[in-house]
């Protein structure tokens, strides 16, 4: 049994470990590592995580790095650095437990592909990698050219974040404000406002809302947006199809990844969102219009339930709803 803890690229304790990791290296090799003091270069934006484990009765006995890739390895890479364990503390599943933290930690980041370097004469590290799952990819960084070097990738789906309610339930600003938490954190996310992709006119009589022409939009956007490197996608729109949560992890899958989407419902009083409709709308048709829409929607949607999480939207900030919606996900 170990604990993590997170601690900085200058922790003493930590780079002790790096140390003994690195002669383990030149027993094996028989060469000094070019990339011996690596984190030197990480730039204070570079860092993701670097842990360090430690034993029941608090010996440290592993660490693991992750940082964004310096490499041409693609926007959204996160490359692993350090995973070490003490050579009498191996075989009871150190290296898994710090892996599995790793992955969190750049998920969490939104980051979309995981790379590492390892070597010939590291058995035990490429079995562990190929049974996590990881593939090999073509060599990069500081050892690409050595005949000993192997690499590793590892693809992580796009996380899609769909923001449902009815008219005047915030949908449009809890988003902005999910986008704007995840972005104050440093993650690498992207957000969307869906309704502008098909505000089109006229529209098919059997689609009032575009719907056809908005998945068409996303697929076609979708893969820039991967490309681009951006693990978090948010989007605002009203769900009522029961089909829609596999048309937008289609839209933003790639490389026969679908994509994780998590559909989210805030809530307010019926009163709060008349209020809000008429500070919006001037009197009229359209605002006579979103006042009947709201509450026909409202009902919709509970009867339909599509939601894995709700969230109550009003009297607080968007970015408080956002924040307490993130937390609910897991983001």
């Amino acid at each position: 049994m170990i604990s993590l803890r997170q601690v900085s690229l200058d922790d003493p304790t930590a780079r002790a470990l790096w140390a003994e990791q690195q002669g383990e290296l030149f027993r094996r090799y028989g060469v000094e590592d070019i990339d011996a003091d690596f984190a030197a270069g990480v730039p204070p934006d570079g860092l993701i995580t670097s842990l360090l484990a430690e034993s029941e009765d608090g010996v440290p006995v592993g660490t693991a790095l992750l940082r964004w890739s310096p490499f041409e390895t693609g926007a959204g890479s996160a490359e692993i650095k350090r995973l070490y364990v003490r050579p009498d503390h191996r075989g009871h599943g150190h290296s898994r437990v710090l892996m599995g933290a790793i992955e969190a930690a750049a998920w969490h980041a939104g980051a979309i592909r995981l790379v590492l370097e390892t070597g010939s004469q590291q058995p035990e590290a490429i079995a562990l990698y190929e049974r996590l799952g990881y593939g090999r990819m073509k060599p990069y960084g500081e050892y690409k050219d050595e005949p000993d070097s192997i690499c590793f990738d590892r693809r992580l789906a796009t996380r899609v974040l769909v923001l449902n309610g009815t008219i005047g339930a915030g949908k449009s600003a809890t988003a902005a404000g999910v986008h704007d938490v995840l972005t104050e954190r440093g993650a690498r996310s992207a957000y969307v406002d869906a309704d502008a992709l098909c505000q089109a006119e006229p529209h098919p009589q059997d689609d009032p809302y575009n719907q056809a022409l908005l998945f068409e939009n996303l697929a076609g956007i979708g893969p820039n947006y991967r490309r681009a490197g951006y693990g978090y996608v948010v989007l605002a729109r009203v769900v009522e199809d029961p089909d829609d949560r596999g048309r937008y992890s289609h839209a933003f899958g790639a490389l026969g990844l679908p994509a994780d989407v998590t559909i989210a419902r805030v809530r307010a009083p019926q009163e709060v969102r008349m209020e809000r409709i008429r500070q919006r709308e001037p009197e009229g048709p359209w605002q006579n219009w979103g006042f009947a829409r709201t509450i026909e929607l409202e009902d919709s949607l509970d009867a339909l339930d599509l939601d894995d999480v709700v969230v109550d939207n009003a009297g607080r900030p968007a970015k408080e709803t956002a924040a307490e919606l993130l937390a609910e996900i897991g983001w």
